[in-house]
């Protein structure tokens, strides 16, 4: 089915693999939820379509999909098993993130600076991040609020996979360093 990016209401959606679970961009159509497959330019719509049929109407069963047209792109969305739940607050955002995952990412060479920094005359801390950055970088990735990547990052704390290096205080989205628990 072809849609104009006006039919649908974009959303993020938790799917869920066992005890796994991640935060997807998905929109709702009447009632169904999709998560986002390829995206393809306008020119291109044809190789969408082509590739709509070939990955998720051709197998049996078929997957329910839309294709939606938004400015100068197609995208293909599809139907996904494993989606147990439209995301409402920055409570459901943040509860449902799977930390380890976040954690691995964080600390992968797409993720944030890690390194070791000082403060005038003290000691340098090794291994560290700046919480505005991560902060920025947890928006950009994942597409929330800066006040949903705060709690993400307390969460963080909270689970002993972050530590404030300047004092107890709550994560702020400011320049105090944070270092990850295991590289101390």
């Amino acid at each position: 089915m072809l849609l104009k990016s006006q039919d649908v209401s974009y959303c993020q959606l938790v799917r869920q693999f066992g005890t796994t679970s991640e935060i997807v961009n998905g929109v709702n159509y009447q009632g169904n939820l999709f998560v986002r497959g390829n995206s393809f330019l306008q020119q291109q719509r044809q190789i969408a379509i082509t590739e709509m049929r070939r990955t998720y109407l051709d197998p049996e069963p078929a997957v329910a999909c839309l294709l939606v047209e938004d400015g100068d792109i197609v995208t293909i969305w599809y139907e996904d098993r494993y989606i147990i739940k439209v995301v409402e607050n920055a409570q459901d955002i943040v509860k449902y993130f799977d930390l380890a995952q976040l954690v691995q990412e964080m600390r992968s060479p797409q993720g944030i600076e890690i390194k070791n920094r000082s403060q005038s005359f003290r000691l340098p801390y090794l291994r560290c991040s700046i919480g505005r950055e991560a902060v920025d970088w947890m928006c950009a990735r994942f597409s929330i609020s800066r006040l949903d990547a705060i709690a993400l990052g307390q969460r963080l704390i909270d689970d002993n996979w972050l530590q404030n290096l300047s004092n107890k205080r709550p994560f702020e989205d400011s320049d105090l360093f944070y270092q990850f628990c295991m590289d101390k």
